[in-house]
Formats: C-alpha cells, structure tokens, sequence
C-alpha cells in the first residue's frame, strides 16, 4: 500500500517538476530529488519556518548599511568564514541552522577563526520557538542573548530531536547582543554581506524541493513572495552569463541544511533583483557581544 501510494504522490510530483521546468525563467532545472515521492506536508517538515508577526518585527533594531560600491561577485565560503553544509534532517530546525550560520560567519569575519556552532542547543533551551516543529530567527537570536551564548557543535552535537536542556555556561564560545533586520532592498543586503558577513533569510522553498542547479527564477505565480517557510543563510551573490542568448542572471548563493548531496552540493542559486521566492522579505543578523 505505501508503495503505490509514494507512486501516486511520485507521479503527481513529476507534473510539479515540468510545470516548473516549462516556467523557469532563470538556468536552473528541477528534476528528481529524495522528496520526490514526498507530499507537500512532509516535504514541508524539512522547512520550519514561522511567520513573522509584522507589528513585533516592526519594533526590531535596523541595520546600518554601509554606502560602498558592489563587486561583480562576492562570496565568504572563499574568505574561510563559511562552515561545511549541515543537514537538519527530519526535523523543521532551518531556523536554527539559518541563525548558527549567521553568527558563526560574524564570528569569523570578526576574529578570522571559523568555528560551528550547536543547533542542538536552541532546540532543547529555546523555549519561544518549537525545536523540530518550527521557530523564528529572531525568536532564537534573542533565546541565545538571554541563555547566554553558544556552544561548539562539537560540546553538544545535533541529533534531529529535542531534549532536555543541557546547557553548560563554562563552554559557552560566542555571545550575543542584539540582533537588527536589513531593508527590503537587495543592493542594501549586498552592501551589508559585504562589510559584515553572512545573513539569516527566510525563503519560500516551493522551488527548492526538486532543485537540481542552476540559477532558479520561478515565476512568482510559483513562488509567492508573501509565503515564507524555510530559514536558510544568504553568503555570497555572482553573476552568470549567457552570451549565446543575451542573457544575464544575478544570483544570490544560499546555504541550506539539506546535506551536501541536494542542490550544488548543499548551495542553492536563487535569482537577485526581483525578490524571487521573498528572498528579501526578511533577512536579519545577530549583534555579537564584545569579548
């Protein structure tokens, strides 16, 4: 029974697949992926992103975005600040993974040692977010601040599930201050990558679920930008260039907690410019604390 029902859900998923192929406006291809027999409640356990609510958000510190002019490209994976991909596993800890990124690239641009951060301990001692049921960056930024830091991944590994909060504060490795939003606005977000490090966005992930590669801009009709769902980290932007049809695509490049085997190797290139799948509709980062 469970295998013609993967079937029926698998051949369903192939029309997604070709509606997205057929209404791809950038390079990129969707095809086959381990959620290709999945529905769209399971694939979305993968995600976890919650709602924003807009009154709170509007309260939340901006950032100050630097006026300097963009490189063509930019990536801190090449600057050593960039940890391996992750993977989250059956468990809607994106959130989580989007936020240790984030800070564990402040970390690094700031100090030049690169080190990884534990998940594991928001999911068990974040109590305004729900572990594997889903939660906010911002929720967890301001978990971090009041627990009082973060441990090594190394201290207190990840293991797909809450548990009891198991904090040591004599192993803490990073503080946390604050935390600030960027503007809407993606040559702002470009700006501050650069002079800052890496950011937590949230994302629609419609089109992430049979990515393949390739620069992805699904038209909006398939990709709402209102629909935020999956909390991923934006650290770097390129630009690929098709002379033989005139054509240019902006990316951003997006790390995302899938494991290495999804996407290009764990990376996703999502379209700059026209916030594709709300790219830009929410991005933040932590205030590191002075130490």
């Amino acid at each position: 029974m469970e295998k013609q029902m993967r079937f029926r859900i698998f051949k369903q998923n192939l029309q997604l697949i070709e509606e997205l192929n057929r209404n791809e406006q950038g390079s990129a291809k969707y095809g086959i992926t381990e959620f290709a027999d999945m529905t769209s409640p399971e694939y979305k356990q993968r995600t976890g992103l919650w709602q924003r609510d807009p009154q709170k958000a509007a309260s939340n510190p901006k950032a100050e975005i630097p006026n300097i002019d963009l490189p063509k490209e930019f990536d801190w994976r090449e600057k050593g600040a960039i940890s391996a991909v992750k993977n989250q596993g059956n468990c809607g800890s994106c959130w989580a993974f989007s936020v240790t990124g984030n800070i564990e690239g402040l970390h690094a641009v700031r100090t030049g040692v690169l080190e990884q951060y534990s998940e594991q301990e928001l999911l068990d001692c974040d109590t305004s977010d729900s572990a594997c049921n889903g939660g906010l960056p911002d929720n967890a930024f301001e978990a971090i601040e009041k627990i009082g830091g973060l441990e090594l991944e190394s201290d207190y590994p990840y293991h797909a599930r809450k548990d009891q909060c198991h904090f040591n504060s004599t192993k803490i490795h990073v503080k946390v201050k604050g935390h600030v939003d960027l503007p809407k606005n993606e040559t702002a977000i470009a700006q501050w990558l650069i002079a800052n490090g890496p950011i937590s966005i949230g994302i629609n992930a419609n089109a992430m679920q049979f990515y393949r590669g390739g620069v992805s801009h699904p038209p909006h009709i398939l990709c709402s930008r209102k629909n935020l769902d999956h909390g991923v980290l934006i650290v770097g932007y390129g630009v690929s260039d098709y002379p033989m049809f005139k054509k240019t695509l902006p990316y951003w490049i997006v790390k995302n907690s899938w494991g290495k085997k999804w996407g290009e190797q764990g990376y996703y290139r999502v379209y700059r410019g026209d916030n594709t799948c709300g790219v830009c509709e929410m991005s933040s980062s932590a205030v590191l604390d002075d130490y």
